[in-house]
């Protein structure tokens, strides 16, 4: 028997199967979940070799198929209006703890244990569970990582030539820390700096208050890792598109999406809680990050999509990226478009390199990272960020994220740089990257379709997309960091 893998088995042209030949050869195949088991069915335009049918998105939709390669070609290449395509996978664009070469292992010169200490710097606590990486050369990734143990201590092996770089990588409730130039012939201590709801990050320091209308009724999906549970979020609903995982399942299975819907819509005050740029709004919760998993499938972000047009979403966001060029994510953001939504997509975290894939699609609102100096505490993880040229030309404390992509594709920037949002279980905490400055950016849009009652009654088509897309982008204002940086600019916080 031929080896099987996994494709993707949908209409010759675009999504959805418009014609009755497209319906009824889709509808002829099962109609599987994937937490039940595949079902076989011989398939006439690969030479009528069974297939197994692991799931479906609709009867007459897409399927996500079981098939050998020969089959693959055999669709491909006949005269049928379907074709197969493999899945690939996408990333989330949010810098994660530096790669390191460990100075013991890879060099012959002498090494020294130092012990670097982190502690609450308001209690003087132990901080135990933060990512502590120290690098003795940095552009060759030479030094060595490890956590620090309830006392609050590890203990790292370095050459005995100083500490480049200091990167620590809080737990949850902390900021990070950056120091540069340590000693490696002394321990250290690291204070570590409590979240503080009271403190005006990036995203309070632009839209501290804003004009949303929850009357109006926006609605924004959040294709990511989950979201929830918290009591300062409005959730309507949602599904997990993971292959194998339960349909309900669709809170958060990390951090990272709940973040992600706190910063467009969070309904909090201070000391105990935080607004999102469009405080209350109407959110739902797509999960397309298995548990544990790094990787989004294609299918997984496809059925996705479909799901949040089919909940009358107007603006979706997808804080995720880094796979190739891939057809079926291409069309699925052209045809979120024509059922009148907006798609907000993260740039990337590859150092400024090229805006990535899915954000870098016609169609999308690819979104870099800024920053200003003064949202973080000082000595925190986020200094490490601030990187010149280009200087802003209207506030000189701003700056483009060293960890954003940029591009000729870029068509928004928003606060990215040190964010404060919801976690799971009702708890806050800072994260930065493209994927903090892609929600702040839909939130943005939200608010200001909630102000344009003619914009958002629109029938739900590509004018209505366009037509939030052109609320977007006129309402920004330049910073100056030059167009492959920030397209149009950052939405105006007057206007928003």
């Amino acid at each position: 028997m031929a080896e099987t893998r996994r494709f993707i088995l949908l209409p010759k042209d675009g999504i959805r199967a418009f014609d009755a030949a497209t319906r009824s050869l889709l509808l002829n195949l099962p109609a599987a979940s994937s937490t039940d088991v595949a079902l076989e069915s011989a398939f006439e335009p690969a030479g009528d070799e069974a297939i197994s049918v692991v799931d479906s998105i609709n009867e007459d939709g897409a399927k996500l198929v079981d098939m050998s390669a020969e089959a693959a070609e055999r669709t491909n290449t006949s005269s049928a209006p379907v074709r197969a395509v493999p899945l690939v996978f996408y990333d989330h664009p949010s810098p994660q703890p530096l790669p390191v070469v460990s100075s013991a292992t890879m060099m012959s010169t002498p090494t020294v244990n130092v012990e670097i200490e982190c502690t609450d710097a308001v209690s003087g606590g132990p901080v135990r569970d933060a990512d502590v990486v120290a690098f003795t050369d940095f552009d060759a990734r030479r030094g060595a990582s490890g956590a620090t143990g309830a006392n609050g201590k590890v203990r790292l092996q370095l050459e005995n030539q100083g500490i480049e770089r200091l990167y620590v990588y809080p737990p949850d409730g902390y900021w990070g820390a950056y120091r540069e130039a340590l000693s490696t012939t002394s321990d250290h201590k690291i204070d570590m700096q409590p979240v503080d709801l009271s403190f005006n990050d990036s995203v309070r320091r632009y839209y501290g208050s804003t004009g949303f209308n929850s009357a109006t009724g926006v609605k924004v999906g959040v294709i990511d890792s989950g979201v929830g549970p918290h009591g300062h979020l409005n959730i309507l609903g949602g599904a997990n598109t993971v292959t194998g995982e339960r349909n309900g399942d669709w809170h958060d299975g990390d951090t990272h999406g709940t973040h992600v819907a706190g910063l467009i819509g969070a309904m909090g005050t201070p000391p105990s809680g935080l607004q999102g740029v469009a405080p209350n709004v109407g959110l739902y919760s797509y999960r397309v990050f298995g548990q544990g998993a790094r990787g989004a499938s294609n299918y997984a972000i496809l059925k996705a999509m479909i799901l949040a047009s089919q909940d009358d979403c107007d603006i979706i966001n997808l804080s995720l990226g880094g796979g190739p060029a891939d057809s079926i994510v291409f069309e699925a953001v052209q045809d979120a478009r024509e059922q009148g939504m907006l798609v907000v997509v993260a740039a990337g975290n590859d150092g400024r390199r090229r805006v990535n894939y899915p954000a870098a699609y016609d169609g999308a609102t690819a979104v870099s990272a800024m920053g200003r100096e003064g949202t973080f505490p000082a000595g925190s993880l986020e200094e490490a960020d601030v990187i010149r040229p280009p200087a802003s030309m209207s506030e000189p404390r701003e700056f483009v994220a060293g960890f954003s992509n940029i591009g000729p594709e870029v068509a928004v920037t928003g606060p990215g740089v040190g964010t404060l949002s919801t976690l799971p279980r009702d708890s806050y905490g800072p994260k930065s990257g493209t994927s903090m400055a892609a929600p702040v950016v839909a939130g943005a849009a939200a608010s200001l379709l909630s102000q344009d009652q003619s914009v958002y009654n629109m029938p739900r088509g590509r004018m209505r997309s366009n037509a939030i897309e052109r609320l977007l982008q006129s309402s920004c204002v330049k910073r100056g960091f030059g167009q492959n940086f920030e397209g149009y600019g950052l939405p105006d916080p007057s206007a928003v």
